[in-house]
């Protein structure tokens, strides 16, 4: 159990480091946190934000800096779980985004599969999404 846990803190602080490297804009650190493999996959909020491979995501990553002129992402919720050398975590991060002049705010949802490459957790799956505008307690948006 203790292994376990230890190995979920490890999990967390890698998903933390990610979203600190992002805030600071720097692709390669930021792609420290992916796995090098074609097998790579992440969704994104945005309608055509569907990547696959190294390349892709490398090239959603720029994109994403490259339109924004400040970013400020931290984690606000966490579970994750450890088999082994694979794990998975689901997290909620409050935003704060200037692009084009625009400041943003907000909360989303990401979804994350991770492996473990020696000490490393790197990320291999990610599914970001940001919650719909339907009143708590209600399971549809209204139309």
């Amino acid at each position: 159990m203790a292994v376990a846990q230890e190995s979920i803190a490890q999990v967390r602080i890698a998903l933390e480091g990610f979203s600190e490297a992002y805030g600071k804009g720097d692709v390669d650190e930021i792609m420290s946190y992916f796995a090098p493999e074609d097998s790579l996959t992440g969704f994104g909020t945005g309608a055509d934000e569907r990547n696959l491979g190294w390349e892709e995501h490398r090239a959603q990553i720029e994109r994403d800096i490259s339109q924004s002129e400040s970013r400020q992402v931290y984690i606000t919720w966490f579970k994750g779980q450890v088999h082994g050398d694979v794990a998975w975590a689901a997290t909620e991060w409050s935003f704060k985004i200037v692009a084009g002049g625009q400041e943003m705010e907000g909360m989303g949802r990401t979804t994350y599969v991770l492996k473990k490459y020696g000490l490393n957790w790197l990320i291999v799956q990610s599914h970001a999404s940001l919650p719909a505008a339907q009143e708590e307690g209600e399971s549809f948006p209204e139309a």
